[in-house]
């Protein structure tokens, strides 16, 4: 899915969610990067197809009374 060189980007989230997430990295076998960048291939490509159940509830709407501004 991935072509040409990485670029790293910068990801912040709260203390919280930063531990879950090093849970869940580790509860499957994965490193924090490479899980980090399956979740962002999934929640892109359910964007792309449509879905955004992957958007909080009040940015779904923004986005779907943005897109509909656009046609």
């Amino acid at each position: 899915m991935t072509t040409g060189k990485k670029q790293p980007i910068r990801v912040f989230l709260d203390q919280e969610t930063h531990s879950d997430f090093l849970i869940q990295a580790g509860t499957h076998s994965r490193t924090p990067s490479a899980l980090g960048e399956r979740l962002i291939q999934h929640g892109l490509a359910c964007l792309k197809a449509g879905d955004l159940s992957v958007l909080d509830a009040d940015l779904s709407t923004d986005l779907a009374r943005f897109q509909g501004s656009e046609a």
